[in-house]
């Protein structure tokens, strides 16, 4: 599984530091950090290239010979895209040997309805699966090549596995995080908190904020609120499925 990012916006370095497992990417234990997430798995071996490009705004607003603006790569099973000028976006398909694109959405103007559109039939086109999440956590791959991805780097939407004792979190484990990295600090910021399920909520919504999230507060039309607020939620709503499903050893 090789896969490259192409990315204009910070997200593309959390996402890259978190798929690599970079050490001190979770930052939730400070100095006290034991590795914990370490050597649980890496993509740095299928990682053939991140380029960071120029801003949308930094290109014309119409761009007319988009290979130009964009580098040469290898074929590759996956392509992650983040905040890329539209007509750079709408290109990588026909552009690149690729198999699966992902494509975060961290605010509503990186990708508008028309491009999207567009872009789905371009991809339908080339036969590539296309995969767009809005915001980056909600991500569910739509086929096969970009759920190998997201299993390799246990990236997709929050889910966590939880361990209660004497009515105390005393163990969160992440099955699968926001491609951010954001659960691993999510989970780390639940040990030790009382197994009620207005103290997780607070608490995550407290550890979500802290990382912090890079999603935009602007409304986005697709979802009908926040991107934010959804990403926020659907932490929330992990960790609440994990304490229904955890046993109280000693309850």
């Amino acid at each position: 599984m090789k896969f490259a990012v192409l990315y204009s916006h910070q997200f593309g370095k959390r996402m890259i530091a978190n798929l690599l497992n970079e050490p001190g990417h979770c930052r939730a234990c400070g100095p006290a950090c034991n590795g914990c997430k370490y050597d649980m798995y890496s993509l740095a071996d299928s990682l053939i290239t991140a380029e960071e490009l120029p801003k949308p705004e930094e290109l014309p607003p119409f761009v007319d010979e988009p290979e130009d603006h964009l580098p040469e790569l290898p074929p590759v099973d996956v392509l992650v895209a983040i905040r890329l000028h539209p007509d750079l976006l709408v290109a990588l398909p026909e552009v690149y040997e690729i198999k699966a694109l992902i494509v975060p959405v961290e605010e509503p103007d990186w990708i508008d309805p028309w491009i999207e559109e567009k872009l789905r039939e371009v991809c339908e086109e080339n036969g590539v699966e296309l995969t767009v999440a809005r915001p980056g956590c909600d991500l569910e791959p739509s086929g096969p090549v970009a759920e190998t991805f997201c299993d390799a780097g246990m990236i997709g939407r929050p889910k966590l596995f939880m361990k209660v004792e004497d009515g105390v979190v005393i163990d969160v484990h992440v099955v699968r995080s926001a491609p951010c990295g954001c659960t691993w600090f999510v989970a780390k910021r639940l040990v030790g908190v009382d197994a009620d399920p207005e103290e997780v909520k607070a608490t995550v919504s407290e550890a979500h904020h802290s990382y912090p999230c890079t999603a935009s507060m602007e409304v986005d039309k697709h979802v009908g609120d926040t991107l934010l607020h959804v990403a926020g939620r659907l932490h929330i709503e992990a960790a609440l499925r994990a304490l229904e499903e955890a046993t109280d050893t000693d309850a």
